[in-house]
C-alpha cells in the first residue's frame, strides 16, 4: 500500500532545516543494529581502553549522571572507574568512533558509553519532534552518488515484489517509498513474518549531505515520521572533523 502523500510531506518538512551546507555535515544519530552490537561485544580490542586511571567520579557531566546510574542498576555510589575515549555509535552514515564518557563495571559483558554532551549540542542534529528510533537496515550508495539501494523490512518474496519504488526528494531529505506487487492474489492465506527486501533507485541528483529518512504507515505512528537510515556510502570518513573540545 502507497503512502499518503500527506505523510509523506509531514516526514520531509521535519528535516527541512537541516544544514546541509554546514562543514563538517552535522552528525545524525541513529539505532545500533543488533548485529553491529554484537560484533562489536566479540571484538574484545576496546576493552583495552579500560586499563587507564578513571577520571574522577564528579567529572562526570550532569547530563549523563542518571542513564550511568540506570545503568548501574541504581546501585550506590560510587561508580566504577568512568574514563573519556572515543566510543562507537550508530549514524546514518554509518558506525563512527565519537567523543564519549565510558565505564565497564567488571561483571558486565558491554561498557556504559554516554555521548559527549557538549560533542551532541555542537556537532549532532535531529528534528525536535522525532521520536528517539531509527530503522537498523543499512542502505548503500554507489560511487556515482546517485545509484542507492534501498534495503528495507517488507513482505517476502514468495508473496510480493517490488519492482520499483516511488522517490520524494527535497534539498535536504530523501524518501523511498517500494511499490509492492502481489504475487499469489489477494485471497491467498499468508504466514505473518517479514524479511529483508532491496529495490535500486536512482536519486535526481546526488544524496550528499542529505539525509535518508523514512515514513509511518499510518498517523498514529506520526512521531516516527522522518526517523533518519543508515547509508552506507562508497567513501567513509569515519571520523568527525572540526570538534576540539579540551581533555577529548
Amino acid at each position: 500500500m502507497a503512502l499518503d502523500v500527506r505523510d509523506v510531506h509531514q516526514a520531509l518538512e521535519k528535516w527541512a532545516g537541516f544544514p546541509v551546507e554546514r562543514e563538517p555535515r552535522p552528525i545524525v544519530l541513529t539505532q545500533m543494529s543488533v548485529a553491529e552490537l554484537e560484533r562489536l561485544k566479540r571484538d574484545t580490542a576496546w576493552r583495552s581502553l579500560f586499563d587507564v586511571p578513571g577520571v574522577p567520579e564528579a567529572e562526570l557531566p550532569p547530563e549523563l549522571r542518571a542513564a550511568a546510574l540506570h545503568y548501574y542498576r541504581g546501585e550506590a555510589q560510587p561508580l566504577p572507574a568512568i574514563i573519556r575515549a572515543p566510543g562507537p555509535f550508530a549514524t546514518d552514515r554509518g558506525l563512527r568512533e565519537l567523543p564519549a564518557w565510558m565505564m565497564h563495571p567488571r561483571d558486565r559483558r558491554w561498557p556504559f558509553i554516554g555521548l559527549d554532551p557538549e560533542f551532541r549540542r555542537q556537532m549532532t542534529w535531529r528534528p525536535e519532534n522525532l521520536a528517539d528510533w531509527s530503522p537498523t537496515e543499512e542502505s548503500s550508495l554507489a560511487a556515482d552518488g546517485r545509484t542507492l539501494t534501498y534495503r528495507f523490512t517488507g513482505t517476502p518474496a514468495e508473496y510480493a515484489a517490488y519492482p520499483h519504488a516511488e522517490v520524494y526528494e527535497t534539498e535536504t531529505a530523501v524518501l523511498i517509498d517500494p511499490v509492492e506487487v502481489d504475487l499469489d492474489g489477494p485471497d491467498h492465506v499468508r504466514l505473518t513474518y517479514s524479511e529483508q527486501r532491496e529495490v535500486v533507485v536512482h536519486l535526481s541528483v546526488p544524496l550528499g549531505n542529505r539525509v535518508l529518512i523514512c515514513a509511518p504507515r499510518s498517523s498514529v505512528d506520526s512521531e516516527y515520521g522522518g526517523a533518519p537510515r543508515t547509508v552506507i556510502t562508497a567513501v567513509q570518513d569515519v571520523q568527525p572533523q572540526g570538534y576540539r573540545p579540551s581533555g577529548l
